[in-house]
């Protein structure tokens, strides 16, 4: 999928998601406590090396899974001010099934950030492609349109 597409994919996304204000992505979980938080806007707010994001997501997938994974998985995940993370929501755009995945279990009891002063709500982009995977962060100013953020 082109880059643009997938922007507008998520912008369409997000807007629709807007109307609940909660979650970003259409798979909901309501397993977080979801009090206030701030969605991150310019920049990266809740810090984590990509490499273990990466780790986690897919920890328990086979060989075969991991080689095979194409398209696009959107997390938004909120990171409390201990640095422990709740998945929030998804998008599903692989050709994985999200039981196979085990994602809830894997981000809520094994994903540890750097703590920081407030609550914030993550939203990845991970991008699986010929056996690699991308890692994209994404924020919004205008609880609208979301945009990659550094």
């Amino acid at each position: 999928m082109r880059r643009p597409t997938i922007f507008l994919l998520l912008a369409t996304v997000f807007a629709m998601a807007n109307l609940n204000a909660q979650h970003v992505y259409p798979e909901k979980f309501d397993h977080c406590y979801l009090d206030e938080f701030k969605f991150e806007e310019t920049s990266i707010i809740a810090q984590i090396d990509n490499e273990e994001i990466k780790k986690v997501v897919t920890k328990g997938w086979d060989a075969k899974m991991l080689k095979g994974a194409e398209g696009n998985l959107g997390l938004q995940i909120l990171v409390d001010r201990q640095g422990r993370s709740c998945l929030m929501s998804v998008r599903n755009d692989t050709n994985l099934k999200m039981k196979k995945m085990n994602l809830e279990e894997n981000i809520n009891n094994n994903l540890k950030w750097k703590g920081q002063q407030d609550k914030i709500s993550a939203i990845l982009l991970l991008q699986f492609e010929k056996g690699e995977i991308t890692i994209k962060r994404l924020g919004t100013t205008d609880m609208v349109n979301l945009v990659e953020i550094n």
